[in-house]
């Protein structure tokens, strides 16, 4: 198992800041003045740190990757204790919400404030800048250009989210001055792609950037060239550009680095053979150390209510269910429901017991479960979970997409689709290894079986099975949202799903004027208007 990043690194991660008034505040570094801080000692890989911190934001980060990539989408419900607990993400699901709405306000300043924490590292960590290491030696030329690629591609990866989510917005890359924050104007969406690729690309072609496979183990979490090349896969994507994702994706398949950990269930329940595993491209990196509550919010956010002792949160719909075929196994580890039963650490049985608050759909996400024998206090905070921002499989799924959207060979496409899948139906654990009882049974598979009822072919409807691939391979990781955007899938398969009985509304006003979400009213108020709201919202 690859070993943790070292303890001085893990505490200035794990201090999660809090958000400043406006975007356009850039957080203060303590006492210390710029140019007192950058003379001190690592202040340098001090200022890399910081601009990962904001990935560990409980709410403004983790809580709302799931809020945007599943919550507003069919793959889930917001759940909570009753309807007016998370009743801003029911807005936003609803379709049309205001310029008012909080959880896109805080998405906004949350991502401004971690490109401005970007910002300042790079005007401040320059090839001249004469930075120290612990002890009173130089970081060399070599360090320095990483750092700066490093920090240049986390820049990219917040843009992204505002680019998905808002289209257009301001396009800042320098410390502002008072006029300029009172004149800011949007950027074009193809103006922040061309930044967010720019960032993304300067990571790529910065010689002193490591791949995954050459990463020191005590740096493991931190970006590298196959990082780059795996997101800037997923950029391109989003925009259509399938030629570019193709040759991107692939970049990070050819280096022969990663590949699929056989037991899709491991994925979630393991550190050695999940988080750190070959499968895992790019994750929010935890250590577990007893007595510190340093965890991520999603175990306790959203596991079952009652018994349980969880939140509530995100809640699996039918629909996702109903997406799974007969014998695939990635279904009893995606989704856990009412009456399921577990194994207490002290021999007695914990029994799931989703009734009696604002949950209906009967089912809770497994992957965001953490069964008692690995909570060593009972509780959801001291555990060693985290979750993924990219998987290996999402990559060779890439691939296989902007293959056969650029015309590629469709055996390779479904040579591609397969590999996920024989995972699922041939490799994977049929039962949940952790509980005491599952309600969902899953047959077995054999490879004929396999191969005549369940692989893809050539001559089938490649795209659809991507799509359905992509639904039940990566259900409840918080990509669906992106995905059926991309696809130009969100409006009619949200007013479809509005029609379902347990949609309360959700997709009732999804239109063509969704998207782009409307700019926070505080941010066109505070320039004045020369911010200008989205079409849809005015």
């Amino acid at each position: 198992m690859k070993s943790k990043l070292n303890l001085s690194i893990i505490i200035i991660l794990l201090i999660v800041t809090g958000c400043s008034e406006s975007f356009l505040d850039n957080p203060p570094k303590g006492s210390f003045s710029e140019d007192v801080f950058y003379k001190t000692e690592d202040a340098g890989i001090k200022s890399v740190i910081g601009c990962y911190t904001p990935m560990l934001n409980h709410w403004d980060y983790q809580v709302m990757w799931y809020d945007v990539g599943n919550i507003i989408t069919d793959d889930s419900n917001k759940g909570g204790s009753d309807a007016g607990d998370g009743i801003r993400k029911t807005e936003v699901g609803i379709g049309k919400p205001l310029p008012t709405n909080a959880m896109l306000n805080s998405l906004w300043t949350h991502r401004f404030n971690a490109i401005g924490k970007c910002n300042t590292a790079l005007e401040n960590i320059t090839m001249e800048t004469p930075l120290i290491h612990k002890g009173g030696t130089y970081v060399s030329d070599a360090e320095k250009a990483r750092y700066i690629a490093e920090i240049k591609f986390l820049r990219g990866f917040y843009y992204y989210d505002l680019a998905t989510v808002f289209g257009g917005v301001p396009l800042i890359t320098t410390t502002l001055t008072p006029e300029e924050k009172s004149t800011l104007t949007k950027a074009s969406v193809e103006e922040i792609k061309a930044q967010i690729l720019s960032d993304v690309q300067a990571c790529i072609d910065e010689s002193n950037m490591p791949s995954s496979a050459s990463l020191p183990e005590e740096e493991f979490g931190r970006v590298t060239k196959d990082i780059a090349n795996a997101f800037k896969a997923r950029v391109h994507l989003f925009f259509g550009d399938y030629a570019e994702a193709k040759d991107a994706a692939w970049k990070v398949i050819e280096t022969g680095t990663f590949e699929l950990q056989p037991d899709y269930q491991e994925l979630f329940n393991s550190y050695g053979n999940g988080f750190y595993s070959k499968e895992s491209v790019f994750t929010i990196l935890r250590e577990y150390r007893p007595g510190y509550t340093g965890s991520s919010v999603i175990p306790q956010m959203n596991t079952g209510r009652n018994n349980l002792g969880g939140w509530g949160g995100d809640c699996p719909t039918q629909d996702l269910v109903d997406e799974y075929e007969v014998g695939d196994a990635r279904l009893i580890h995606t989704v856990i429901q009412d009456q399921d039963e577990f194994m207490k650490n002290d021999g007695t049985i914990e029994v799931h017991n989703y009734t009696g608050y604002d949950n209906n759909t009967g089912y809770h996400s497994r992957k965001a479960y953490v069964p008692h024998q690995r909570r060593p206090d009972g509780g959801f905070w001291q555990v060693d979970w985290t979750f993924y921002l990219i998987r290996y499989s999402d990559v060779l799924l890439m691939y296989a997409e902007a293959l056969l959207e650029s015309g590629g060979d469709k055996q390779e496409v479904a040579d591609y689709i397969n590999m996920v899948r024989r995972r699922a139906f041939l490799t994977s654990s049929r039962e949940d290894s952790w509980a005491h009882k599952r309600q969902i049974v899953i047959p077995e598979v054999t490879e004929a079986e396999f191969e005549a009822n369940y692989a893809v072919k050539a001559t089938d409807d490649l795209l659809a099975a991507i799509k359905h691939e992509r639904r039940v391979e990566l259900g409840m990781e918080g990509l669906r949202y992106y995905d059926l955007m991309r696809w130009d899938d969100f409006v009619s398969t949200m007013n479809a799903f509005s029609k379902l009985p347990y949609a309360n509304g959700k997709g009732s006003k999804v239109d063509d004027q969704t998207w782009p979400y409307p700019i926070p009213q505080t941010e066109i108020d505070r320039t004045g208007g020369s911010i200008t709201q989205n079409p849809g919202y005015n």
